[in-house]
């Protein structure tokens, strides 16, 4: 097995092979294995050659893989086989840049953390297993300053996983991927400061927050997180990717988070912007963020579990979580083009959203699709100012765009809206809303959905300004029509129930 860690003499990160009957089936990926005779304890002992590393299993110096590993699907050459019994454990901290070669599946045993600057490079179809049940949630947790290098491809991506066999897992089995940077936060102390956050469900290093807006957590491309996030207590959570404080230099594109028992993705802070990002069954909300979170984000699907209870939300957005006054800057405000939000379809005893906005947030969304939810669209506290435009509501089960208008805090239908009229709000003409059949009767199968209209809606859809976004998305939704399959296509993104 070839890998990057820090010297032997070094007790930060401590690494096994254990011997295990975790049958995941060979995965092609491309890595040579050429033994130097050189004897070394360090990468600086090979620093002599060419892009070589050092071979902990017998101490030799060995070339990284040849392959880039870039994320536009092409084709590799040569391959490794994965050994089913071998399986690394990977325990402490990673102090120096370091590599997880696919030739092995690995096993997260507690809170792994990158930290002192050192790169994590995973190279593409490579699979990580979290330790199930444990009073330490296993978790990547990468620090400010340092980063992951996650780049698979649409039919060899990286998948996190739970350790259990296939057949036993369940979400929160384990924790959850978490990158911290050091891009602005709006977190504050008691006296209004701004102070660095600490991160909900770790123990130690969770702090984030800086100065840097372009701060970069490195990349995460074709990316599958599964089986995660853990309810320590309330508002105490694991998420199945957390993003606290990441700056615009990261990239995030292709990334799946499945059954997971809180939310899919949240953004504490930060200005990380992102892509392609996909949703099945949370626990929580789909999309989540607060912390003065300002990234742009654009082609977003979500399909909520019916079997769920809990309040579970497409978008909930918080400028902060203690809802100050006056809010915190900077105030949260991402601006979100082309979602599709798939609800339960199905009622509830809780309340579901497809867009709960409240607690100061700003927001700018257009081009979404919202329905199988309660209501659309749900505005709290008196600062909250969000721009929802040329976006689909149908379907959703109590009032298509949102409850209809009655006094706070009284009848079935109370919204706690403080006098802000979504119906009228969302139905202003200005603002090109429609409530109309998308034409995606697949949106809530679980096992093979259909995200795509049967014809491409670009009725009232905005086009997208060039900083980031796709241009030529000027559409309703996710995707352009039902030939769109980036979420279904390959082997990056998986669709099953429960």
């Amino acid at each position: 097995m070839n890998m990057k860690r820090r010297p032997t003499d070094s007790p930060a990160v401590a690494l096994a092979l254990a011997l295990g009957a975790l049958a995941t089936g060979a995965v092609a990926c491309s890595v040579i294995v050429e033994h130097r005779n050189q004897q070394c304890t360090s990468d600086a002992d090979c620093a002599q050659f060419t892009d070589a590393v050092c071979d902990l299993t017998d101490n030799t110096c060995v070339p990284e893989s040849s392959a880039s590993g870039g994320g536009d699907g092409g084709s590799t050459t040569g391959g490794c086989a994965k050994s089913p019994k071998d399986l690394v454990e990977i325990i402490g901290d990673i102090d120096t840049d370091f590599t997880l070669k696919c030739d092995r599946d690995y096993l997260l045993k507690g809170q792994v953390n990158v930290k002192d600057r050192a790169r994590l490079t995973i190279e593409k179809g490579t699979t990580i297993h979290g330790e199930p049940n444990q009073q330490v949630p296993a978790a990547l947790v990468v620090q400010p300053g340092s980063q992951l290098i996650a780049v698979g491809t649409k039919d060899e991506p990286i998948v996190f996983t739970s350790g259990k066999p296939p057949e036993d897992r369940k979400p929160g089995d384990w924790g959850g991927v978490i990158l911290l940077g050091s891009a602005p936060t709006n977190h504050v102390d008691a006296n209004g400061m701004r102070v660095p956050g600490q991160i909900e469900g770790l123990t130690t290093g969770g702090q984030f927050g800086g100065i840097d807006e372009n701060d970069s957590s490195g990349t995460l491309k074709y990316v599958r997180i599964e089986y995660s996030g853990v309810k320590l207590a309330p508002n105490n959570e694991i998420n199945g990717l957390t993003l606290g404080g990441v700056g615009r230099g990261t990239i995030i594109d292709f990334v799946q988070v499945r059954h997971v028992s809180d939310d899919c993705f949240e953004f504490f802070g930060g200005t990380v912007n992102a892509k392609h990002l996909a949703c099945q069954y949370s626990g929580d909300d789909a999309f989540d963020w607060d912390y003065g979170y300002r990234g742009k984000l654009q082609f977003l699907v979500a399909q909520l579990d019916p079997n769920v209870v809990e309040e579970t939300n497409g978008f909930e957005g918080d400028n902060d979580p203690l809802a100050l006054t006056p809010p915190p800057e900077p105030r949260s405000e991402p601006t979100i083009y082309n979602a599709t939000l798939c609800g339960k379809g199905v009622d509830v005893d809780k309340e579901q959203y497809g867009m709960l906005l409240r607690r100061s947030t700003k927001a700018n969304i257009a081009n979404a699709i919202v329905t199988g939810f309660e209501v659309g669209l749900d505005v709290r506290d008196p600062e909250t100012a969000p721009n929802v435009s040329s976006s689909i509501f149908f379907d959703n089960l109590v009032g298509t765009f949102a409850y209809a208008e009655v006094g706070d805090g009284t009848g079935v239908f109370a919204d706690d809206d403080d006098g802000f009229d979504e119906i009228a709000f969302l139905g202003d003409p200005a603002r090109k809303n429609m409530e109309l059949d998308p034409g995606i009767p697949s949106c809530f199968d679980p096992s093979a959905p259909v995200f795509g209209p049967a014809k491409s809606l670009t009725e009232n859809a905005a086009e997208p300004p060039a900083d980031f976004f796709d241009e030529g998305a000027a559409f309703v939704g996710a995707f352009r029509d039902a030939s769109d399959t980036w979420a279904t296509s390959g082997k990056w993104a998986v669709w099953s129930p429960m």
